[in-house]
């Protein structure tokens, strides 16, 4: 199993290599992007709150889940505002894609597979966006409220990031 997810993390890094070699999105191909993130994190996040019998697994998930939620609202509001409607590219169908594959055989785990398959999964994937706000989101946004919304969900991203990174140290003490 550990074998099968350092090959699906490996065989990703292409892909969003070639995200980072695209061209420039505009402001509604960002805020694709930053919703279908947004919408993976909720799904794996409320997936993880319903499964797992880890305490910190569970929390995690329920607020990753939330923040997420809260994130995706208020991008949302925005592009209201701003009368964009947020615009399905290949970085967003991709993110959808490897989210939907993840899911499935996440759902088929429990237990301790569950969590540590959930939170290596949440450490990579919140290392992967952070990758994407800084070498493509960020640099190629013309709004500048976008671009202050974007470097929020930079550190909240982050924080998630050394969360998940915290669980899952404390997760291989538990093995």
């Amino acid at each position: 199993m550990k074998k099968l997810l350092i090959l699906a993390a490996v065989l990703a890094i292409p892909a969003f290599s070639a995200f980072a070699e695209a061209e420039a999105l505009d402001d509604a191909e960002i805020a694709g992007v930053v919703m279908a993130l947004n919408q993976a994190e909720v799904d794996a996040g409320n997936l993880a709150y319903s499964v797992s019998l880890n305490r910190d697994i569970k929390m995690f998930g329920r607020d990753v889940a939330e923040e997420h939620e809260r994130c995706s609202s208020r991008f949302g509001n925005w592009a209201a505002r701003q009368g964009i409607t947020p615009r399905q590219g290949a970085i967003s169908d991709e993110l959808k894609a490897e989210e939907e594959t993840f899911l499935e055989n996440l759902r088929k785990q429990s237990g301790i597979l569950f969590d540590l398959d959930y939170i290596n999964h949440e450490v990579e994937s919140h290392r992967r966006a952070l990758d994407l706000l800084e070498s493509k989101l960020i640099p190629g946004v013309r709004s500048g409220e976008l671009r202050r919304m974007l470097n929020e969900m930079r550190r909240s991203l982050a924080d998630h990031h050394e969360r998940a990174r915290l669980i899952k140290v404390s997760l291989g003490r538990k093995k």
